[in-house]
């Protein structure tokens, strides 16, 4: 039991992210998603497979953190708009190319 008293924040997060993703509410993924670009921002470092700091490697630290902040604004905007409005799209919509061919 020690595991799940040192972060229980954590296993809270962890239990929320699978009952949105079984429940099919990506907005709550979106919100994580810009919590790690606001944190990664503030901290001058993001971890995607490893460490990237700011100072070391500008370019991999900023795509990295513009794409969090990206992803994390779409599928809040997506699955939001479509909650509250009955309006769905998705990518293509943006940028006018469709991966699937059709």
């Amino acid at each position: 039991m020690k595991h799940l008293t040192n972060h229980p924040i954590t296993w809270l997060t962890v239990i929320a992210l699978i009952f949105a993703t079984l429940f099919g509410h990506y907005w709550i993924w979106g919100s994580l998603f810009l919590w790690w670009s606001y944190t990664s921002f503030v901290a001058g470092e993001a971890f995607i497979g490893d460490i990237v700091n700011v100072q070391e490697n500008p370019p991999l630290f900023w795509t990295v953190t513009v794409m969090w902040f990206s992803l994390g604004t779409y599928y809040v905007v997506q699955d939001l708009a479509w909650r509250l409005f009955g309006v769905y799209f998705d990518i293509t919509q943006l940028v006018g190319v469709n991966p699937y061919g059709f």
